[in-house]
């Protein structure tokens, strides 16, 4: 086989030293066979700290791209265009690892050939479960039904960007991430899960691959405004449920999100949010009418 079994896949933005810490816990796990790619897509000041970590670390199995254009699933695709591996392994840049057989799970995974995708137990620092068992899935209305804490294997209709393998036989079947999803709440996750599965994969969730998610309140894509959080959900929503659930799913979206937004509006005493999220829902309308753009680029 040319090239390692595994590729690791780290974008980063503004995030410091909890990426620092990320990197060098994935640099000591036991898996022998794997690179790691650094998708870097920070400001100037940052961008040289974690320029000075890649010269530290002094690691072959390392690899450094730095992007101007910030965005996940552009990152992600730029990624995938220079991973070699047999697999490719997607990490946020804020996360723990609890155990140095982490990598070996994820591989150790794909031993049935019928898996295309592997996601694993989430500790979340934060968010909370919103089911009350294993699940990853958005709803008829629209709405993002999650829970990563499970303790036993089962198939699962969504892989979670935290913690998120791919047999690269799919990857090369589907594509890459759509780059249509943008700002928070992206969904780029779940679409190109939801890709995988239509295209004959299984997708497992395996405890045995489990991390904790810190999601850190500064850097990547936090926002402190929650009604622009607000508004590029109801943007990347409207155009993931038209993408894969048609114009006919899409009176359910608009009930749903409606019902959303007047409580969102009377919670923060605004009634021009109203205004704000109806174009941010036009605006995942006229995405969807664009067409995706799911290219990974040429090497």
């Amino acid at each position: 086989m040319n090239g390692p079994e595994l590729s690791v896949i780290i974008p980063t933005l503004n995030r410091g030293r909890l990426f620092h810490d990320t990197v060098r816990q994935v640099l000591t796990q036991r898996f022998p066979s794997f690179d790691l790619w650094l998708i870097d897509q920070s400001d100037p000041d940052q961008r040289a700290v974690n320029e000075a970590l890649v010269t530290t670390l002094n690691d072959p199995r390392v690899h450094y791209l730095h992007l101007d254009v910030k965005g996940l699933p552009n990152a992600r695709n730029e990624g995938l265009a220079r991973a070699k591996g047999r697999i490719v392994l997607f990490l946020d840049d804020d996360v723990i690892l609890l155990d140095d057989a982490f990598l070996d799970a994820h591989v150790r995974a794909y031993d049935d050939p019928t898996i295309g995708g592997v996601t694993g137990r989430i500790v979340e620092r934060s968010v909370r479960p919103n089911a009350k068992d294993t699940a990853a899935h958005i709803s008829a209305g629209g709405r993002t039904i999650t829970n990563m804490w499970g303790t036993e294997r089962r198939t699962i209709e969504s892989c979670k960007g935290a913690n998120m393998s791919y047999r690269r036989a799919a990857i090369d079947q589907i594509g890459g991430f759509d780059r249509r999803y943008t700002g928070t709440a992206l969904l780029e996750d779940t679409d190109f899960s939801y890709r995988v599965r239509a295209a004959g994969w299984t997708l497992l969730y395996d405890p045995a691959c489990e991390l904790v998610h810190l999601s850190a309140p500064s850097g990547g894509v936090r926002v402190a405004d929650a009604l622009r959080g607000e508004t590029w959900r109801f943007r990347n929503t409207a155009y993931f449920v038209l993408k894969h659930r048609g114009r006919r799913a899409f009176p359910r979206f608009l009930s749903t999100f409606g019902a959303i937004a007047a409580a969102r509006a009377a919670r923060w005493r605004d009634p021009s949010a109203l205004v704000t999220l109806s174009a941010a829902v036009r605006a995942g309308v006229a995405d969807w009418k664009a067409g995706p753009d799911e290219t990974i680029p040429e090497r």
